[in-house]
């Protein structure tokens, strides 16, 4: 196991289609905090918060989903339920029992279904922005979403990825942009497997509030997907609504002391860092 650019720690575990990277920070003993990413990234989106999130009593686990970051791919194109498969046949080979469970948007939508399959093994759901698409929506991001690139030796497709980027988070820094063309880059040319099961599946909310697992909404005010905020919490009206004030979709990022506390608020675990 290494060393991550943070202070947690990087390592790899053993699954059918081959291997799964991860991140992980605190006590072996602690209440575990299972983090899944959104796409087309990595858990390198919670690299700053691993150690704030240890520091409150946590075991954090932030997995790379299946075909990205440094994980391996499936052998074809999953849907969301067999996202939500793997994701427990990771947790399995990690050893990790009862857990709480964190997903950001793509990973928001994974979480939610692996709680479905198994709302035995959730403590407490965490959802940091649920894109909760209508029908029709849904089928319009399938034709035209995330088209992809075409490496060129002129290095043409490097400028595509870069103006995706910016295009959708105009407030990154060149160093942090930088850091989603390298993901971008690793996950390959057609970077939407994991968009493409997201618009292909519609989430039974209903059946998400009958499982009785604690949930909660967390995340920033400006984030992407905060306009999703009236759906979901119609769906989930179960859950409390936690935003964080200025917070884009790299809240844990940018904010990895306010994130951690919203986090530590919801798990019932010491909000001060125990030092």
């Amino acid at each position: 196991m290494t060393r991550a650019r943070g202070t947690g720690r990087r390592g790899y575990v053993d699954v059918p289609w081959g291997q799964v990277h991860y991140r992980t920070a605190g006590a072996d003993d602690a209440p575990v905090l299972l983090i899944v990413h959104q796409s087309p990234l990595s858990s390198a989106t919670y690299d700053a918060v691993l150690t704030p999130l240890a520091d409150r009593g946590l075991r954090v686990v932030a997995l790379d989903t299946p075909g990205f970051g440094m994980s391996d791919p499936p052998p074809r194109p999953w849907s969301i339920p067999e996202y939500a498969a793997g994701l427990w046949q990771a947790a399995d080979a990690l050893g990790l029992g009862r857990v709480h469970l964190l997903g950001q948007h793509t990973g928001a939508i994974v979480a939610a279904e692996a709680t479905l399959r198994d709302p035995g093994r959730v403590h407490r759901l965490l959802l940091q922005g649920l894109p909760l698409y209508d029908q029709a929506e849904r089928q319009q991001k399938k034709t035209s979403y995330a088209p992809g690139y075409r490496p060129d030796r002129d290095g043409s497709h490097l400028r595509v990825i870069w103006e995706r980027v910016y295009g959708l988070y105009p407030r990154l820094t060149p160093a942090e942009a930088d850091r989603q063309v390298a993901e971008y880059l690793l996950t390959g040319p057609d970077y939407a497997t994991a968009y493409r099961a997201v618009f292909d599946h519609e989430l039974d909310t209903d059946a998400l509030g009958r499982t009785g697992v604690p949930t909660a909404l967390l995340h920033g005010d400006v984030d992407l997907v905060h306009r999703f905020t009236p759906v979901v919490r119609a769906a989930l009206p179960h859950a409390p609504l936690v935003t964080i004030a200025d917070g884009t979709d790299f809240v844990a990022d940018e904010q990895p002391e306010a994130f951690a506390d919203a986090v530590a608020a919801q798990l019932g675990v010491p909000g001060e860092p125990v030092r």
